[in-house]
């Protein structure tokens, strides 16, 4: 009895091969990648720093940077008694090594960009930042890197 089971198959197989599974339509279903996990911003700090999703094109640019600033804005409420040149430092620095030479030149307006998002939060006169200074910039770079990966 197996042995005709077999045969019939085989037969069958022969005949019609794969073709009776091409007329199926199996497409894979892609879940939705999420490149950081944040609520959205409010409004008036996401038109603040939306100007950035103009100047920054490359897709990957985009999400290395947006990385980069959510991770310094998650960062920065845990510094104590750091003043906005020793913040600034620490950006400039940690921004070198993370992107070695990928950006030098290739946005001609960001780094001043990033000086006016970080002089609007804090300032530019030297002096200890303040528990609400750190909030503002924790803010503002947090909406950065969520207006890089969510605005197209």
């Amino acid at each position: 009895m197996f042995r005709k089971i077999v045969i019939i198959a085989l037969l069958f197989y022969s005949v019609f091969g794969n073709s009776l599974l091409s007329n199926v339509d199996v497409t894979p279903v892609t879940p939705p990648t999420t490149i950081i996990d944040m609520d959205k911003p409010d409004d008036k700090t996401i038109e603040s720093v939306s100007a950035f999703s103009d100047v920054i094109t490359d897709p990957t640019d985009r999400t290395k940077i947006a990385l980069f600033n959510y991770e310094f804005a998650s960062r920065i409420n845990s510094w104590e008694n750091i003043n906005n040149q020793q913040m600034n430092d620490v950006y400039t620095k940690a921004g070198n090594n993370f992107f070695k030479n990928t950006l030098v030149d290739k946005y001609n307006s960001l780094a001043e960009m990033i000086i006016s998002l970080m002089q609007n939060c804090v300032g530019d006169d030297a002096h200890i930042l303040t528990d609400k200074e750190k909030d503002d910039i924790q803010k503002h770079f947090s909406a950065l890197a969520w207006v890089l990966v969510n605005k197209k």
